[in-house]
């Protein structure tokens, strides 16, 4: 007999409401063991500010409301920034840590903050129903945090959302063209206090790029003390305790070419303009962010993707650590300047992962992710480092050991994507030369296969049916699944339990449909009745890349390398770096861009 689990898990139900469907399927396969896991929190512990780190952002002059805003813009001819940290009927995560990064970076940065305040008028405010009508504020189409700028008439003159990445010239330059000329900082002097903690500040974010967070974190509490009446102490309070846009890896202040400025008014948010890197410009700028966020102890922290609890939150680092120092890996053949501080970096990398004190092995929602990526990670070292096979081995032995009493693997709930990502994992794994057991990868390939459905779909939760008795699967479950179906056919192909065809027949599907994964980017939860998700882009994306290496036609595989590549370069951000999601953070998506990058190097 099925388990109530295992019936409630129904395409039908997936699919309508998956929001609802994720919250009872987490409650229900909590309760679910898996082999050697006993113990498990969702509980989301998130930060509460402390007295000045609550401050930032009120520097800005804000109004009431956007109707007071537009009656003060029509005395003073000055037009209205109307600041939206989100929209009525948004399911976006997080949100007011999305929206502490915004008011602790532009809104508390000098330039900015005068700007905005001498040039406009600020209001800060959740849409009504006829503003959200009237601006198109409809939700997946305006992805908080953003803005517009109206004139005096309430007419629309700029519109900016999807913001992920803060620079402050960039900022300033969409100021500019929301007055239709240069905007003059600084006619008043800048006092010698202000002055002085801007320089701090300054040594602050330049500690912490170098990697050592320890100290950039007692100067900005240094400042934040020191200074408790200043916006510069308030945001400094703010990073001190952890949820800044600099230590979350957000605020940066690299160069900007001219195409970069111009983001925001000629393209979506802090994406960069079409064309405005190249590869070889992409894949420095990005590994040289990825370096400057990495701890001295070998870890990147930024990620706060907490759906598991907060208790799950030591494994997704790991996960994410392990992830860059696969993108590290893959780009030092084309950084012979940086071969030094790469071989360092992965280094440290690689203990990092490796050392189970970093973990948190009772946490079972997201511990697949840490097994599964450092598995991957240490098979790509293994062969120029022999010495680390015992290492490899004992994580095989612990990604094997978290395999459920059904048969595949956990994330949050059964799945078939999670046990495909396991099954990848150990098919890398067995043939750097670790010890792989069969009888686990078998009954691995026998759940994954029997969620599969006739057409090729795969439900968003492990169905289970019966070998042989599969549904035939429908228009709709394909759509829903496309992103998906790649990753989880290769979990099959790789252990010979599907065709080059089946293989084929995924990726095609997945670029057909690729708008569903696009329709999610950037957005903190799922977007859609097909339950697809910002945090799915990047995942999704790695998964058809690797596929894609599989095939055999020479002709067909570069040609569906091209078209990925072409996606690939559509999506960095002004500084050249990438991004799916707030939560998963800007190292994850760097490190799953470059990656995917690679798999498409040949590609013209």
């Amino acid at each position: 007999m099925q388990s109530f689990a295992t019936r409630i898990c129904n395409p039908g139900l997936c699919n309508r409401f998956p929001l609802v469907w994720c919250a009872l399927a987490i409650l229900i396969w909590s309760l679910e063991p898996c082999e050697g896991q006993t113990g498990n929190s969702t509980r989301k512990i998130r930060v509460t500010p402390s007295p000045i780190a609550a401050r930032i952002g009120t520097g800005v002059n804000w109004v009431k409301d956007v109707e007071t805003a537009l009656e003060r813009s029509r005395e003073t001819g000055k037009p209205v920034f109307w600041y939206v940290p989100t929209i009525r009927g948004s399911f976006m995560d997080r949100k007011p840590v999305i929206d502490r990064y915004m008011m602790a970076g532009p809104f508390s940065w000098e330039a900015t903050r005068k700007a905005i305040n001498e040039y406009f008028i600020p209001v800060k405010a959740v849409p009504t129903r006829e503003q959200q009508q009237r601006y198109d504020l409809q939700r997946y189409k305006f992805v908080e945090p953003g803005f517009l700028i109206l004139n005096s008439d309430a007419q629309e003159k700029m519109k900016v959302d999807r913001i992920t990445t803060l620079h402050p010239k960039w900022f300033l330059s969409l100021l500019n063209a929301g007055v239709d000329g240069e905007i003059v900082v600084g006619t008043v002097a800048a006092d010698e206090q202000t002055v002085k903690i801007q320089d701090q500040m300054e040594k602050a974010f330049d500690v912490f790029r170098k990697g050592d967070h320890e100290q950039a974190i007692k100067l900005w509490q240094s400042i934040a003390t020191n200074h408790p009446d200043h916006p510069l102490g308030w945001k400094a309070a703010a990073e001190a305790e952890g949820f800044g846009p600099i230590i979350r890896g957000f605020e940066v202040r690299t160069n900007l070419p001219e195409a970069a400025l111009r983001a925001g008014i000629k393209s979506a948010g802090s994406a960069a303009p079409a064309g405005t890197y190249s590869q070889e410009e992409l894949i420095r700028r990005s590994v040289e962010y990825l370096l400057g966020m990495q701890r001295s102890d070998g870890g990147l922290v930024d990620c706060d993707y907490d759906f598991g609890g907060t208790d799950s939150l030591p494994n997704v680092h790991v996960a994410v650590t392990a992830l860059v120092g696969m993108a590290l890996l893959a780009n030092k053949p084309g950084l012979p300047d940086k071969a030094q501080a790469l071989d360092s970096a992965i280094e440290r990398a690689a203990e990092f992962v490796i050392d189970d004190a970093n973990l948190n092995k009772v946490d079972r929602d997201e511990i697949l992710w840490a097994y599964a990526y450092r598995v991957r990670f240490l098979s790509r070292l293994v062969g120029a480092n022999p010495e680390l096979m015992p290492a490899l081995q004992k994580c095989v032995g612990d990604l094997e050991h978290i395999k459920t009493r059904r048969g595949g693997w956990y994330h949050e709930y059964n799945n078939p994507f999670v046990t495909a990502t396991a099954l990848n994992a150990l098919s890398e794994a067995k043939e750097a030369g670790a010890k792989v057991d069969q009888s686990k990868v078998t009954e691995g390939v026998a759940s994954l296969a029997s969620d599969r459905f006739g057409n090729g779909a795969y439900p968003y939760g492990s169905a289970r049916g019966k070998k042989g008795e599969q549904a035939p699967g429908t228009a709709q479950e394909i759509a829903a699944s496309a992103g998906r179906m790649p990753l989880c056919e290769l979990g099959l192909w790789n252990w010979q339990e599907a065709t080059d065809e089946q293989l084929v027949a995924a990726i095609k599907i997945s670029l057909d449909m690729h708008e569903h994964l696009t329709s999610a980017l950037k957005y903190d939860d799922h977007t859609s009745n097909m339950a697809y998700g910002g945090f799915f882009f990047w995942y999704d994306m790695r998964g058809r890349s690797e596929a894609i290496t599989k095939i055999k036609d020479e002709q067909l595989r570069a040609e569906f390398e091209a078209l990925q590549k072409k996606m690939i370069m559509s999506l960095p951000e002004i500084d050249g770096c990438f991004v799916d999601s707030h939560e998963l953070g800007r190292c994850y998506g760097t490190a799953m861009a470059l990656l995917c990058l690679g798999m498409t190097e040949n590609s013209e």
